[in-house]
């Protein structure tokens, strides 16, 4: 998630209060696994998009366990 600010070892602050909408960073479970990615929601379709070019996106189908834990509202970058 590198192009959206956020690097390995920041701390993410996550309100699992808020309800997760296009566009928002989340993190989910997804068949088990966390991942924190950008939500593309549209109709029926629902992918996590990487904010890295080197990872591809996920695209979550009706099989799969998922759930979305809560959106990333701050990150706190280590100096």
């Amino acid at each position: 998630m590198v192009e959206a600010g956020i690097h390995s070892g920041d701390i993410l602050i996550v309100d699992r209060s808020l309800e997760a909408t296009d566009g928002n960073v989340i993190v989910a479970a997804v068949d088990g696994e966390l991942t924190v990615k950008r939500l593309y929601q549209r109709a029926q379709t629902i992918r996590l998009l990487p904010e890295n070019k080197n990872y591809q996106p996920i695209d979550i189908h009706p099989h799969q366990s998922f759930e979305i834990w809560g959106v990333v509202t701050n990150v706190i970058h280590a100096l």
